[in-house]
């Protein structure tokens, strides 16, 4: 038998030697298959999120952390580690235990890093949830997982989160208890408010910063030092053909080896960043590119504005000299809009990071015109990958950049495959797979929907079409996905579909993205109405206002009476964006 060991061992180590060749050359060869791994220059870590706090705040605790300039705060790392061990004593003095879910639905702030590292030093998995949603996207998203605690703002532009509370918990306001007991919701026991006012029912995040006693910091430290680098930390939602939300249950080890890989590529390990965060923080975009990476690379994060402002992240730049700025298509788009009406220094800036939707040839030109900066970053990704799959860093051409040709980040195989799952020469489209230590630890409480999209070796499907060519570089050339992308949120059609389905008029309704120079996609409803009903474009917008999130009401809408089908009665939706594109004259 140890015999027998030996040789497997020896096979083992000779066919890992042989792979391992080829993975180093890999990056100065070409390749004749779409199969790509590209080996770091340093190893992995097996940190936690708050041990990396802890090791930053060590050595750097008079460097500024956080800024959020529209509240006027700023902390120093020595600061933000005080507070945000105080939290997380106050959250295990709440009740609040290892696993526990607790949610987030906050605009860019102070408080959303600061809950986030002080729900991981407790050990709790944080559920970072949209403030942009409804009451019936608020009510799934904290059954879906559970939540015992929420950390939620008090009012964010025309959302008054208390009153969407009380329409999900009458209870709240007759409450007179810190513990909260709602039939609606038998899990959640605390509401955290980032507010001045004392409400019913709620609790306010400065008093719950006081909660803390000698008890709950032993519990807290007996908790850190159980924590395990490849432990659950974040829950983030995203969605599928279903229009089920599912929620993507992310480790520490996940963001936290993809945020290192992702700085080497984009050159922090070679400066100290100044990131003007511009992105939503519950997006990973947001809360791993951004409040993660700055901890990490010994940087600042800067939030100029709760909700995107293109001034604000301008004047962000110029007050706190920002090296870097963050942002979708169009975001960039509107400020660059903004520097025409008006002058701002944003010398300070060298660095660019796109993401969340498709860059074209033209903003990228424009970006590096207009901006001057030296080097415009492209991420592509997935919040399943946590979320960096391939970036365009600093040292590549600009040229392949501006075509979508990205390259794959360290330690994550990628390959191209057909419809059988089979692989692709270079230079054919098929679906893009992608397995390594940034693959998620699965949909929280869905096993089956896990299994539908990573396989017995662990490989993800992503549902993209891409390209890859013989270096390695990947390009996207279309989604197998109906997802839309507006503005670097993600919609999806069949969410909207069933939403629409509600309403009394509508009989049958499809739903497609359509093209837009602003928003980068737009979203058209295709709706038959019954017979005998009317219906108006108005009608259909005034329906989905306060029911669902502003950025998935249609922009366009058009009254059919048959859809486009194949022979086997499936929606024919590239027949409808052709069709609609037309139509519309995009």
């Amino acid at each position: 038998m140890n015999c027998l060991k030996t040789q497997r061992i020896l096979v083992t180590l000779t066919r890992f030697h042989s792979l391992h060749i080829r993975f180093l050359s890999s990056a100065q060869q070409k390749i004749k298959d779409s199969y790509f791994f590209l080996p770091g220059d340093i190893p992995l870590l097996s940190l936690t999120v708050p041990k990396l706090l802890d090791e930053t705040a060590d050595k750097y605790g008079d460097r500024n952390a956080f800024i959020s300039a529209h509240q006027g705060i700023v902390k120093n790392y020595t600061d933000f580690r005080h507070e945000v061990e105080k939290l997380a004593s106050g959250f295990i003095s709440l009740g609040l235990r290892k696993g526990d879910r607790i949610g987030v639905c906050t605009p860019n702030c102070y408080e959303w890093p600061l809950t986030q590292y002080a729900a991981a030093k407790a050990g709790l998995i944080l559920v970072n949830i949209n403030p942009a949603y409804q009451s019936m996207e608020l009510d799934y998203c904290l059954k879906k997982v559970g939540c015992k605690a929420l950390v939620t703002w008090d009012v964010f532009k025309t959302q008054n989160f208390y009153n969407i509370l009380c329409e999900l918990i009458p209870e709240l306001p007759k409450s007179t208890s810190c513990r909260l007991k709602s039939s609606n919701f038998p899990n959640l026991e605390s509401i955290i408010m980032i507010s001045k006012d004392k409400k019913p029912g709620i609790l306010n995040m400065s008093d719950v910063i006081e909660y803390g006693n000698k008890e709950s910091d032993e519990i807290l430290s007996s908790i850190e030092k159980s924590i395990q680098f490849d432990d659950p930390v974040n829950i983030q939602y995203t969605s599928g053909t279903t229009g089920k939300p599912k929620g993507v249950v992310l480790s520490h080890h996940n963001i936290i080896n993809n945020v290192l890989v992702l700085g080497r590529r984009i050159g922090y390990h070679l400066q100290t960043p100044v990131i003007c965060l511009q992105v939503p923080l519950f997006h990973c975009f947001g809360c791993v590119f951004g409040t993660l990476a700055s901890v990490m690379y010994q940087g600042t994060c800067v939030f100029p504005s709760a909700g995107f402002n293109s001034v604000d992240s301008l004047k962000a730049v110029e007050q706190y000299k920002c090296t870097a700025i963050y942002g979708t298509p169009t975001m960039l788009i509107d400020c660059l809009n903004s520097l025409q009406l008006q002058k701002y220094d944003i010398s300070s800036l060298n660095l660019v990071l796109l993401g969340g939707s498709p860059s074209t040839e033209k903003l990228v030109e424009d970006l590096k015109k207009q901006l001057k900066v030296s080097a415009i970053c492209i991420a592509y990704g997935s919040t399943e990958n946590s979320p960096a799959v391939a970036v365009s860093g600093v040292d590549d051409e600009l040229e392949k950049s501006v075509k979508g040709m990205l390259k794959p980040v360290e330690y994550v195989e990628l390959k191209i495959v057909d419809d059988n799952g089979k692989l692709v020469p270079i230079n054919t489209e098929g679906e893009l797979c992608v397995r390594g230590h940034n693959l998620f630890l699965g949909y929280w409480d869905e096993p089956e929907k896990t299994a539908e999209v990573v396989d017995k070796s662990s490989w993800y499907r992503t549902g993209d079409l891409c390209d890859m060519d013989e270096y390695g570089y990947v390009r996207v050339v279309g989604r197998k996905k109906d997802m839309i992308i507006r503005g670097g949120e993600n919609i999806y059609p069949a969410e909207l579909e069933n939403f629409l389905s509600t309403h009394p008029a509508i009989l049958e309704s499809h739903v497609v993205g359509v093209p837009d120079k602003r928003m980068g996609e737009e979203v058209c409803a295709w709706i038959s109405v019954k017979e005998n009903m009317i219906l108006t474009e108005e009608d259909v917008k005034q329906f989905c206002k306060g029911k669902i999130s502003h950025f998935k009401i249609p922009r366009y809408i058009m009254f059919v009476k048959e859809f486009p089908k194949t022979v086997s009665g499936k929606i024919k939706k590239y027949e409808m964006v052709r069709i609609s594109i037309e139509k519309l004259n995009l």
